[in-house]
């Protein structure tokens, strides 16, 4: 259970999100200043979902500076859109911000949506959250979960149990 830090999204932020589930964004930088959450990038799609990832997202990442980040895919589900939400936590920062960041997670996508979220990446560097960190990520989810040596030992035994 996370703990909740009381901080809600301003006006500008809900009306920016309704936006974005129309489509009209493909990407937010959502910061938290003055103890509520604000928009600090709001970008329209210029291409495909991964010709702007890195040019979008990238930039916008500060090296001591923790936020959150909608970027939206070309797909769509049964809610509209799909869109990632990335939580930037460099290892850097401040301890005091990155749980202030932690614990308004769970605001941020309760006032988003969560229907409209297909992945959440966490990130503390670059590479976690650049289009070559998503897709490893996105490799690990569709991987099988490991084994322990009991279960691959019983794997085998059922695998020469139809083979003969």
């Amino acid at each position: 259970m996370s703990h909740q830090t009381g901080i809600q999204a301003s006006e500008e932020v809900k009306e920016t999100f309704a936006r974005a589930r129309n489509g009209q964004y493909r990407f937010l930088k959502i910061i938290i200043e003055n103890e509520q959450l604000v928009v600090g990038c709001a970008k329209q799609p210029g291409s495909t979902w991964e010709q702007d990832y890195d040019s979008f997202i990238l930039p916008l990442l500060e090296d001591r500076q923790p936020c959150y980040l909608l970027y939206r895919l070309d797909s769509q589900n049964a809610q509209g859109h799909e869109w990632i939400f990335i939580a930037w936590s460099p290892d850097y920062s401040p301890v005091r911000q990155k749980m202030l960041y932690a614990a308004t997670r769970a605001t941020l996508k309760k006032e988003f949506g969560g229907g409209h979220i297909k992945d959440e990446v966490f990130g503390t560097n670059k590479d976690d959250v650049s289009l070559n960190g998503y897709q490893k990520y996105l490799m690990a989810q569709s991987s099988p979960a490991p084994l322990t040596t009991a279960e691959e030992e019983l794997r085998q035994i059922r695998i020469s149990e139809v083979l003969h």
